[in-house]
């Protein structure tokens, strides 16, 4: 019958068990296509591990290195695929750089959405494949200063964090967060929690899921800015699936 209701003694409920862990395995390029892709990767580092070794970005045309956030973005970023592509020196390079020189001390304004995408989501990544509690560490370091976005009135992050003061605040330019980069950062903070066995990363980010999911929208779609202090959408704003409404 279309009005049976189902056997609730059928339902299955599938539980997350830190203890239960299968680790993945990459073998490396099997194909000449993926020979070719794992030649272009080592291009990139090679050019990259000459010209700007530690920090953010190389310049193609330039040759110039380059920092936003001086974290070490193409490495941290990078690492991961190193790994699936079998490329064991070139991910000891990056995980030995990780350990002597990734600190979140410095005085410096960053991104919040950019760190916790690229340097926290690399790190998790790392450590998932691995296991290896060099990178947990970094991560839960990492995801305790960025913490600090959570800070708002209404729990919407924002969008700038000093990691080494543990402080955030909205862009000079705006009082509004991107609500973009405030639903989707849910991923990284749900795997360090459960990594760590810590509740809090997953239970702020999920907040900020529910709030949005409480909110008026237009047609279920919502304007690019959301005030991390009233945690209301800012009026009359654009809504587009473009940028600041896309990921």
């Amino acid at each position: 019958s279309l009005n049976a209701k189902p056997a609730l003694d059928n339902t299955v409920q599938i539980k997350y068990d830190p203890t239960v862990y299968e680790r993945p395995v990459f073998t490396g390029p099997k194909n000449d296509r993926q020979r070719a892709l794992v030649e272009s990767f080592r291009h990139a580092w090679r050019g990259y591990k000459e010209h700007a070794w530690g920090h953010d970005n190389l310049k193609p045309v330039s040759g110039m290195a380059s920092d936003w956030f001086s974290l070490g973005l193409t490495i941290v970023d990078s690492l991961d695929t190193a790994y699936i592509m079998g490329l064991t020196d070139v991910f000891g390079e990056g995980k030995q750089w990780i350990k002597e020189d990734l600190i979140f001390t410095k005085n410096k304004d960053v991104n919040f959405f950019e760190v916790t995408i690229r340097i926290l989501g690399g790190l998790l990544t790392n450590h998932y494949f691995t296991q290896d509690q060099l990178f947990l560490d970094k991560a839960i370091d990492l995801g305790d200063r960025l913490m600090a976005a959570f800070s708002s009135p209404s729990g919407i992050p924002y969008s700038d964090v000093n990691l080494g003061a543990r402080t955030a605040h909205a862009p000079e330019w705006s009082h509004y967060s991107t609500t973009a980069e405030v639903t989707t950062v849910q991923l990284e903070f749900r795997q360090l929690s459960r990594a760590s066995g810590n509740p809090i990363f997953e239970e702020a980010a999920a907040a900020v899921s529910e709030k949005i999911h409480q909110l008026p929208k237009k047609h279920g779609l919502v304007p690019i800015f959301i005030n991390p202090n009233t945690g209301h959408f800012l009026p009359h704003a654009t809504i587009t699936l473009g940028a600041r409404g896309d990921s």
